[in-house]
């Protein structure tokens, strides 16, 4: 991949805590979870490779150590965050290989079983900031909480995100931004701690753009996204 839009970076961050899924955690690793017979951040990585990138850097922890050896001699880079303090500080502590360039951000415990979502934010990026959104959709909609919600779209803008809600349920048939995402200078321009602010700092200056992936997806950091997507993987 080449040329001044080209995002050629790919991060995927594995350093949280993961008490949501503690019980199905692998070595304490709820990214080695396996689903439909791989890892959720193997299927992770594998995704992002078929969309074309080959620069990847996962962002463990020094507390997980299962990671590292699990990706010796997969041709990926490892970088740690010393403790966990959110998705912008993990972020970070890959930047420094990335400098300035557009970087692809995969949430290994969103997986989507359809399309690709990396392939569909590289053929819609244009310079901007761009989130993969999802229109919720029974029955795994029920189980949402009201989180990552888009409350206007202008055109290929989103213009609109609600603040976090998690004691609400998500509002069914309403889009949701979905763990895939590419990052520019734009955003680190806006960025402090808090990726909902920075998003919605963007969108009030219109320089955020949306991917709708026209998909099913599932949220596997929730014990019943866990059995939801073994059901959907293993078919």
């Amino acid at each position: 991949m080449g040329g001044q839009l080209a995002v050629n970076w790919a991060i995927i961050p594995a350093a949280g805590l993961g008490t949501r899924m503690a019980e199905n955690a692998v070595l304490g690793c709820k990214e080695l979870v396996e689903v439909g017979g791989q890892s959720m951040l193997e299927r992770t990585i594998r995704e992002v490779e078929k969309a074309g990138i080959e620069n990847i850097i996962v962002v463990s922890s020094p507390n997980k150590p299962a990671i590292d050896t699990a990706l010796q001699n997969r041709g990926v880079n490892i970088v740690h965050q010393a403790e966990p303090k959110g998705l912008i500080d993990a972020v970070r502590c890959a930047k420094n290989l990335v400098k300035n360039q557009p970087m692809l951000i995969a949430l290994p415990d969103v997986l989507y079983p359809e399309q690709n979502p990396t392939s569909a934010l590289l053929e819609k990026y244009v310079g901007l900031t761009t989130l993969a959104i999802v229109k919720t959709e029974l029955p795994w909609a029920r189980h949402l909480h009201d989180t990552g919600r888009v409350t206007k779209i202008e055109g290929d803008m989103l213009t609109g995100i609600s603040r976090k809600n998690p004691a609400k349920p998500f509002p069914i048939g309403e889009y949701r931004i979905t763990g895939r995402s590419i990052w520019n200078q734009d955003f680190w321009d806006v960025a402090e701690n808090d990726e909902v602010l920075a998003l919605q700092k963007l969108a009030t200056k219109r320089k955020l753009q949306v991917c709708i992936v026209k998909t099913s997806y599932v949220d596997v950091g929730l014990p019943i996204g866990y059995d939801y997507a073994q059901m959907i993987f293993n078919q």
